[in-house]
């Protein structure tokens, strides 16, 4: 299968349309503690409706318990 190839003034308009929505949303980040990791929630201005989050909360909270888990069998066999 052949790439095709996109016009210039395509890619520009592409670009301009994802600056308007970037404008129209905010960013928030948060230190999730059980994993220690880093989560990024996108935010719509106008509604403060959560867009996207990224990692889910819902998936940091579950590999936080299949840690606690995991740990939990290690101590148990021991």
């Amino acid at each position: 299968m052949k790439d095709k190839e996109v016009s210039p003034e395509k890619v520009k308009s592409a670009v301009e349309d994802l600056n308007k929505q970037i404008r129209s949303t905010r960013c928030s980040f948060k230190y999730h503690e059980e994993t220690n990791r880093i989560s990024i929630t996108v935010i719509d201005k106008d509604t403060d409706e959560v867009i996207k989050e990224i990692p889910p909360e819902k998936t940091l909270d579950m590999i936080a318990k299949a840690w606690e888990l995991a740990g939990l069998m290690v101590d148990e066999r021991r």
